[in-house]
């Protein structure tokens, strides 16, 4: 099985004309958790995080931003400012959620805590709204970015704003990665059978993907600590950074995503969380005129996992403007079983769906918004 190199959720789209267009994407009041995994081609265990990432993180956790520091390879980052720069990272692979100190082991959290971190960050009241406007021209390959924070609440100190350049499905016949996960029986921290049992080591090149890699940190100087941005802001408070990219012709525009937070600056690395988050992909920045139809649709690009589904199936669309979202779900007999409504927020819709009350079968879920119906069908199988 290949690591997934196609995006489950796009990002809101206004096509502007063939080659320009603009996205904007906000956090509107929830919570998202940034996953900071270090990581080297050279390291074998490095697969494993890989795993916990897309088999327990992303489908679990539609509001898990996730980046991949690289170290010691040709994917790293001039300088590494995460893995040799942050005092963070004593092993591979590790990473921080949030780049909080949790209870059970600091800032730098094994793979196996990742989940239960996730739950724990999910479930917590944000002090910052993050919102994000990008413009991409598909002829100059120039990026701009606005990244806004907005504090939900008066608070004491200094928070920052950065943006990171994330770029997914970078072959490994670029990277070779290395592995110790050939043997037979071989078990992933998330207590799964390792997707990497006897695919070599090297890893086999078209079968893996390296995803998630940090191209560029958009602060001043590359900082991983950001741009100094609010000083004991008050309710409300809203301050803009802006940033320009030009994404490299080696790079795959389309694979290309910019993350955006609003961090803390505290004296000490124990006290530089990262508060909130939001992402958004380039390639849904561009769309040519064959896809205007899709565009102006109230609702498209509709994606339910993981299907088959257990307790919960996780539903992400496109919208063609921020507007309230009615999901209903009925049995193969037609008759309606759940009714879920929800309020306008961002055009990148994203919930996690309770499926606790239903038992396995096949049943269809139904998404109406400004009038427009779209049907997907899903198995529950428990």
């Amino acid at each position: 099985m290949r690591l997934k190199s196609t995006l489950l959720f796009a990002s809101a789209v206004l096509l502007l004309n063939n080659s320009f267009a603009q996205t904007h994407v906000k956090t509107n009041g929830k919570k998202y958790t940034l996953i900071e995994e270090a990581t080297g081609t050279w390291c074998g265990w490095c697969p494993d995080g890989a795993q916990v990432l897309e088999q327990s993180v992303e489908p679990n956790f539609p509001r898990a931003n996730i980046v991949s520091w690289h170290n010691g390879d040709g994917l790293e980052l001039s300088g590494d400012p995460f893995c040799t720069g942050s005092g963070y990272i004593t092993g591979f692979p590790l990473g921080t959620v949030n780049r909080f100190s949790w209870p059970s082991g600091g800032i730098q959290q094994d793979r196996g805590k990742w989940v239960n971190d996730c739950i724990t960050d999910s479930s917590t009241t944000p002090k910052f709204d993050v919102s994000m406007t990008c413009t991409y021209d598909t002829g100059t390959r120039l990026l701009k970015i606005a990244v806004t924070g907005k504090a939900l609440s008066a608070l004491t100190g200094q928070w920052n704003i950065n943006a990171y350049i994330v770029e997914d499905s970078i072959s490994s016949s670029v990277e070779a990665q290395h592995s110790y996960l050939n043997p037979t029986g071989t078990m992933c921290a998330n207590g799964q059978p390792s997707w990497f049992v006897g695919k070599g080591s090297p890893i086999t090149p078209s079968w893996y993907s390296h995803m998630n890699v940090v191209m560029n940190v958009m602060a001043t100087g590359g900082s991983i600590w950001g741009d100094s941005s609010f000083k004991n802001p008050a309710i409300n408070t809203s301050y803009t950074k802006n940033y320009t990219y030009t994404i490299p012709t080696t790079s795959n525009y389309k694979m290309v995503k910019v993350v955006g937070m609003v961090q803390k600056y505290g004296a000490t690395t124990s006290d530089r969380a990262i508060e909130n988050s939001i992402k958004a992909w380039v390639k849904t920045m561009w769309k040519n005129t064959t896809n205007v139809s899709a565009i102006n649709s109230a609702i498209s690009e509709v994606e339910l996992y993981p299907n088959p589904a257990g307790n919960y199936v996780t539903v992400g669309c496109q919208l063609g403007a921020p507007s309230a979202m009615d999901i209903t779900i009925s049995n193969s007999l037609g008759q309606k079983v759940s009714e879920n409504h929800y309020a306008a927020g961002s055009n990148n819709f994203s919930e996690q769906v309770s499926l606790s009350n239903l038992s396995n079968g096949i049943y269809f879920m139904t998404l109406n918004s400004n009038g427009e119906k779209v049907t997907k069908r899903f198995v529950v199988s428990k």
